[in-house]
């Protein structure tokens, strides 16, 4: 439900926003243990990057490598929404990295085409929709994005609808379909000249969209 404070309701009506990997695990490493006399070293540690095996004692084998950690993930909950005008503007929408890695995750979006989004990426054009770069694996039809329905308030944020095929928002619309139709260099993120549908909203609309999110302390 979006708070009366919003004052925009005639544009809601007309929003469709689904129209429009590095991933920060562990880099800890392991070193492998020295091995005794005749004994095999013993084996690395495990971590975002494998440790070299020990050294072998008298005659015996160096330890075998640690091996390499997984990839990080994100699963966003409620109170990882908060007020969009705290998170970067690139465009016309808003954009941070829950996994810390805002850097790539910038790098991407300023050279849209060029790369992929990192894990961790979450993008909204507007409160009540999100775009959320899981982990590779996730969800194969959408390159592992996962979209969001919600509903936002002063009180905070409520997840209405999450997955990777079936989201639809408030106006019918489903996210996968429309983002799907980004050129594949995009990552199915839509912006004008991406390929997706057009939205029936300027770039100045929006802005006045996202200035009333009620999670965002009054001015």
């Amino acid at each position: 439900m979006i708070h009366s404070r919003l004052g925009f309701a005639s544009i809601l009506g007309l929003v469709l926003v689904c129209a429009a990997a590095s991933a920060c695990g562990d880099e800890n490493t392991g070193g492998g243990g020295a091995g005794g006399n005749a004994g095999a070293g013993g084996s690395g540690g495990s971590g975002a990057t494998g440790g070299s095996g020990g050294a072998g004692g008298s005659g015996g084998a160096g330890g075998s490598g640690g091996a390499g950690g997984g990839s990080a993930d994100l699963v966003m909950t409620e109170a990882d929404f908060d007020c969009i005008l705290d998170w970067q503007k690139v465009r016309s929408f808003r954009i941070t990295n829950k996994l810390g890695n805002i850097d790539a995750t910038l790098a991407a979006a300023n050279a849209p085409g060029t790369t992929d989004y990192p894990v961790g990426t979450v993008i909204q054009l507007v409160p009540f929709e999100a775009m959320v770069k899981r982990a590779p694996g996730f969800a194969a039809e959408s390159n592992d994005w996962e979209f969001f329905f919600l509903e936002v308030s002063e009180m905070g944020t409520k997840i209405v609808q999450r997955g990777s095929t079936d989201v639809v928002n408030q106006f019918g619309g489903n996210c996968l379909d429309c983002h799907k139709k980004a050129l594949p260099e995009f990552d199915f993120v839509c912006e004008k000249g991406h390929g997706c549908d057009p939205l029936p909203l300027t770039d100045d609309e929006i802005q006045m969209v996202q200035n009333g999110d009620p999670r965002c302390p009054m001015p």
